[in-house]
């Protein structure tokens, strides 16, 4: 404060002629009632003021000195006015500049909202044609399954009945070649029976002439026989008569010498002859007994041979059939081969399906690991990513509590320097703290930015990789179905692969089976040829055998017969030796004219069995010839009839064949008919399922195309729901970026308005006080 007195009057006149009038007035004005109470003398003023209200008027001295210093109060005051002036100028410009950022971050605000909005709403109905985009291939997938499912029906319906109906077809194929076949075999068949016919008849005629030639030589044999018989007869009879002569001599000399002693010597004749019958009747019960063996040896020989021809014939048949069923099971074994390659196919097919089922399922289950583990690994990261947000989240926290603290402190900051007039060194203390305070806020807020922006991006992160983690389980979810689908497809595969190596393993066992009967059959076949030859010799043996039986049994029937005679002979002796027994004695003496008559007689009877015996012996010449001969005519004979028989069997054989050739040839027709007919019936079956799989087929195609397109959607509208929410979290961050710079613009405008209105409230005291000359009003 300037106190010089060297300062001019002017000056000082022109101070009082101020000054005054306003201290005057002022204490006119505002001073109040006169009171007797003292008031305060620590100033010019209060001094002042104090002798006006005491005395009503003011010494000059006083007024000159309180004019005084009251000058050099107030150009202290206006200096101190225009210190805070400029600061409040500068505040004005700071507030002003502040209001103009926060009224641009506002701006910015709003245009972050509608931004926000129309980013909102955009990613709600990305979103939303996300999720009618997922429902749509959800419903495709469906769509898509139950066509596969009809497909796979369809083909699962269409494969056997092709399967039939390939089958139906070859059979019916092969029953056509086996008709042309049956059909040439009968055209053959009735060749050869026509040409058998033919030679049928010339064996018929040279068996009648051969049959012919036996029958008179056994005309003659048996004219010779005849002969011979009756021969042997005359022979045995005259041997008889020789015998009886001889036996006549003796019984004549016997009866003679007996006749002469007594008449025992009869009855010994008479029991002799007895005897004789009886030893006769004995021979000719045996005659009899070896003329019915002869007789049954025959009627036995001409049944074995009757028997052994029919033997033959079915030996010859079986043999036909042997034959028939090696071919036949060849065929088999050719038919048995034949289905065992497409069995084998088939099998090897199967198993090549199961193989590469078996390694997609092996892939899939990699691919299925590979994905669990890059679940689990996007998992780890996600709880990384959430830890991180966790604790950058209780950072934040951390941060906003220290900013309010920093806020609280700053506002009881303000409230004391607001509280304090004047700028003394305890208010310019708490402001430098509110300054650093404030710095230490800014700092903060920066922190709560850079903090905010670090959660903002994990959380982006964070939604990244959840969205990693549901399309990885979006594929690994359809790897389990794929997977499920393998291994349900599995077992179907395996069983088919079952059953296949069961058909060529029952189908190999078949053909090994038809192997191993073939030999069986084969053998059966040699050894039906191997009988009918042994019973065609046996045949032959036994009709050779006939003649030498048809004669013993002539032979017998003529023994019988001589010893009938001999029997009869003796029987009819018998009456005359009984009767003679009286007359024996009488006999005596004619005995010795009886026994030379016997003699003679015995000679005669000698001279006829010479000559008897010479006719037998030449007769039985004869007959040795004519049997001689017989067996070669029989054997013409029996040759002609063998083949007149064989040519016979032959022709029923062919017959046979014949019959059964059109039989299975009416069968093969029969078969033919019944396969076309199945055929065509197969065919009417397969057409619709042929047509079913071919619409199948385009809608699955369709469907599949209609699949990928909304799979691409989706894929481009998850990639623009991805790039909008990462717009959206952009604007989100930039807007709470915003607000919490709106938030400290307008903190930051409130303080400087509040340092403004600070420092125009100490101007405005200022001014007051300069109104009063200086003075506090």
């Amino acid at each position: 404060m300037r106190t010089s007195t060297t300062r001019s009057a002017l000056t000082r006149r022109l101070a009082s002629a101020v000054l005054l009038p306003g201290i005057l007035g002022g204490a006119l004005v505002f001073a109040p009632q006169a009171s007797a109470q003292p008031g305060p003398t620590a100033g010019v003023c209060n001094g002042v003021v104090n002798q006006l209200a005491h005395r009503g008027t003011v010494q000059e001295s006083l007024l000159k000195n309180a004019a005084r210093k009251n000058a050099d109060r107030i150009t202290a005051l206006q200096s101190e006015r225009s210190a805070l002036q400029t600061q409040a100028t500068t505040l004005k410009g700071q507030v002003d500049a502040a209001t103009a950022a926060l009224a641009a971050l506002e701006a910015e605000s709003a245009k972050l909202d509608t931004d926000l909005k129309s980013t909102t709403a955009e990613v709600a109905a990305l979103i939303e044609q996300q999720a009618d985009t997922a429902k749509a291939i959800e419903a495709a997938t469906t769509e898509l399954a139950g066509l596969q499912s009809q497909h796979t029906a369809a083909v699962a319906a269409l494969s056997p009945l092709q399967a039939d109906l390939a089958a139906a077809q070859a059979e019916a194929e092969d029953l056509k070649k086996q008709a042309v076949t049956a059909t040439a075999e009968v055209q053959t068949r009735q060749e050869a029976l026509r040409l058998a016919t033919n030679e049928l008849a010339g064996l018929q005629a040279a068996a009648d002439r051969t049959a012919a030639d036996v029958a008179l030589q056994n005309a003659a044999i048996a004219g010779a026989q005849g002969d011979l018989a009756s021969l042997t007869t005359t022979a045995e009879e005259s041997a008889a008569a020789v015998g009886a002569a001889q036996q006549t001599v003796a019984d004549a000399e016997a009866a003679l010498d007996q006749l002469l002693t007594t008449g025992t010597a009869a009855q010994s004749a008479l029991d002799a002859q007895r005897a004789e019958i009886e030893a006769a009747t004995r021979t000719l019960t045996t005659l009899q007994a070896d003329a019915a063996t002869a007789a049954d040896a025959v009627t036995a020989q001409n049944a074995a041979i009757t028997a052994a021809q029919a033997d033959l014939l079915a030996l010859d048949a079986a043999a036909g059939q042997a034959a028939e069923a090696v071919t036949a099971q060849q065929a088999a074994i050719s038919a048995a081969e034949a289905e065992l390659t497409p069995l084998r196919a088939t099998a090897a097919e199967a198993a090549e399906a199961v193989t590469a089922n078996s390694a997609r399922i092996t892939t899939v289950s990699a691919e299925i690991s590979k994905l669990q583990k890059d679940i689990s690994a996007k998992s780890s990261e996600i709880t990384a990513k959430q830890g991180a947000i966790t604790t950058a989240q209780n950072e934040l926290a951390a941060l906003q509590t220290q900013k309010r603290t920093l806020e609280g402190e700053i506002a009881t900051l303000t409230k004391q320097i607001d509280a304090i007039n004047g700028n003394n060194p305890t208010r310019r203390a708490l402001m430098d703290q509110r300054t650093a305070k404030q710095v230490e806020l800014t700092a903060v807020n920066a922190k709560i930015t850079d903090k905010s922006t670090q959660i903002a991006g994990l959380q982006g992160d964070l939604k990244t990789l959840q969205g990693q983690v549901d399309t990885l389980n979006a594929q690994l979810l359809a790897k389990q179905g794929e997977s499920s689908t393998l291994q349900q497809e599995a077992a179907p595969l395996q069983a088919a692969l079952t059953t296949a190596n069961a058909a060529v393993v029952a189908k190999d066992a078949e053909v090994k089976a038809l192997q191993g009967q073939l030999p069986a059959l084969q053998t059966a076949l040699t050894d039906a040829k191997a009988a009918v030859a042994t019973q065609q010799q046996g045949v032959t043996t036994l009709q050779g055998q006939l003649p030498a039986l048809t004669a013993a049994a002539a032979e017998a029937r003529d023994a019988v017969a001589a010893q009938e005679k001999v029997v009869a002979d003796l029987e009819a002796e018998l009456p005359g030796l009984t009767d003679g027994v009286e007359a024996a004695q009488a006999a005596i003496t004619t005995q010795k004219g009886v026994l030379d008559t016997a003699r003679t007689d015995l000679a005669g009877a000698e001279a006829q069995l010479a000559s008897a015996t010479a006719a037998v012996a030449a007769k039985a010449a004869d007959l040795a010839g004519l049997q001689d001969r017989l067996p070669t005519l029989q054997a013409a004979a029996d040759s002609s009839a063998k083949a007149f028989a064989d040519k016979h069997a032959d022709m029923g054989a062919l017959n046979a064949e014949i019959d059964r050739l059109v039989s299975a040839l009416a069968g093969l027709n029969a078969g033919i008919t019944t396969k076309e007919s199945e055929v065509l019936a197969l065919q009417g079956r397969v057409a619709p399922l042929l047509t079913q799989l071919d619409n199948l087929n385009g809608e699955i195609s369709a469907t599949e195309a209609q699949l990928k397109t909304l799979q691409g959607q989706l894929t481009t509208l998850d990639k623009q729901v991805t790039d909008a929410q990462a717009v959206l979290r952009g604007l989100e961050a930039q807007k709470k970026a915003n607000k919490d710079a709106i938030a400290a613009q307008r903190a930051t405008v409130k303080t400087l308005q509040d340092r403004l209105g600070a420092v125009q409230g100490q101007i405005k005291a200022i001014d007051g006080q300069i109104l009063l000359g200086g003075c506090v009003a």
